[in-house]
């Protein structure tokens, strides 16, 4: 088959399935904006996007749109160079989230659309109270969801890799959603575990400490970051031998910047100045995936407190190296545990989240090896399987 990926970031989303694809005999072209590398047999067309200058007098929410009318043009410009061409796809895989499908119907009307819209965004996602939900709030929200409601719109089917976030959309749109896990590399579960591993010129997690990660995109209040840093006094004066590596940016994503102008790391240890042993306490700021890789295999315990929002990567492939987890205790999580042994959920009702970890680690040799779980619903071979039936059934075709 012929098949068109789309996502501003590319590979985004397509990082493991696009060369899976490939593997399995498909011809892939791909629209995006950046400059990362990417499998080579994916010819990648990419549009430059300049954001324009600061106007006045217009809604905040208008440059939004701006840039997704702009980047929808662009792609589908490029959409337009392939047809000119004489290639057209037979299925097209992208993602909705920065407006680049709004012209690929137009482009190509006889290609199958499949969607990646992740989440429809609600009150909770982004810690609001849906009963005191402002003019404003409401408002942002409602644009938000408007670019997905348009993809959907001309969506032949819609990806969600949960349930959970299957069952964020509208019932309008159930129909046209398959939920259908984006799937872990085979390898990781395979992977060795490490005894040892540097991490700086100065820093061994050697074979007798205790390693702790939590890992984010960024370091935020939305992915339990502030939670986190205020268990560490107690667990650092407990457990001598824990070392803990925090990997993330300081950006936000999903959460509101501090109204200071600070970063959310600066926040917590301005608030904890004093009371943490920063000898044991590893910033890394954003690594390189193999590197991320090492830390999961040797990590003793992965702590992931985000809210009910959209699965982390980072999290699955913690699992698939037979790390140890401990997660927030919310309907996005309870649904993968159900799929685990020997996960562990954190309800902080029941107890405080330092208690929890030291639990966690203390009883670390006595939990499951869930990568055998997971890696029957997950496996990358598994899940390319299953999308390429949907998609070649979308497009009319058989094996």
């Amino acid at each position: 088959m012929r098949i068109l990926l789309i996502h501003q970031n590319f590979p985004g989303q397509f990082r493991d399935l696009a060369p899976a694809l490939c593997d399995r005999g498909h011809e892939l072209k791909a629209i995006g904006c950046s400059q990362r590398a990417c499998d080579g047999r994916i010819e990648v067309l990419r549009y430059e996007y300049e954001h324009p200058p600061q106007r006045g007098g217009v809604h905040r929410l208008t440059s939004e749109v701006d840039e997704w009318i702009r980047r929808g043009e662009l792609a589908g410009q490029a959409a337009q160079g392939l047809r000119q061409r004489g290639w057209a796809p037979d299925v097209i895989l992208a993602h909705p989230g920065w407006g680049e499908t709004m012209l690929l119907k137009h482009v190509f009307p006889a290609s199958p659309l499949v969607i990646w819209p992740e989440l429809w965004l609600r009150p909770e996602h982004m810690g609001l109270n849906a009963a005191t939900l402002t003019v404003d709030q409401a408002h942002y929200l409602r644009v938000k969801n408007w670019l997905v409601e348009g993809a959907l719109s001309e969506a032949a089917l819609a990806i969600l890799p949960s349930l959970y976030q299957a069952g964020s959309f509208p019932q309008r749109w159930q129909s046209k959603i398959r939920v259908l896990p984006e799937g872990i590399p085979d390898g990781l579960f395979q992977a060795s575990r490490l005894q040892s591993l540097c991490i700086s010129p100065t820093v061994t997690l050697a074979p007798d400490n205790l390693v702790l990660t939590f890992i984010s995109r960024n370091l935020e209040p939305m992915r339990g970051f502030p939670e986190l840093m205020r268990a560490l006094p107690t667990l650092q004066r407990q457990l001598p031998q824990l070392q803990v590596v925090i990997v993330g940016g300081d950006d936000v994503s999903y959460s509101a910047a501090p109204g200071d102008g600070r970063k959310w790391r600066d926040v917590l240890l301005t608030e904890l100045e004093g009371k943490l042993d920063r000898s044991r306490l590893h910033f890394l700021g954003r690594i390189p995936h193999p590197e991320l890789i090492k830390l999961y295999r040797r990590s003793d315990l992965h702590v992931y407190l985000s809210n009910a929002f959209v699965l982390s990567w980072s999290l699955l492939e913690s699992l698939a190296c037979g790390t140890q987890v401990l997660l927030a205790s919310n309907p996005m999580l309870q649904e993968l545990s159900q799929q685990l042994t020997g996960a562990r959920l954190w309800d902080p009702r029941q107890q405080s989240l330092d208690v929890a970890i030291a639990t966690a680690l203390k009883n670390r040799n006595t939990t499951a090896n869930h990568a055998i779980a997971l890696r029957e619903s997950h496996a990358l071979t598994t899940c390319v399987a299953n999308l390429e039936a949907t998609i070649m059934e979308l497009a009319g075709q058989s094996f």
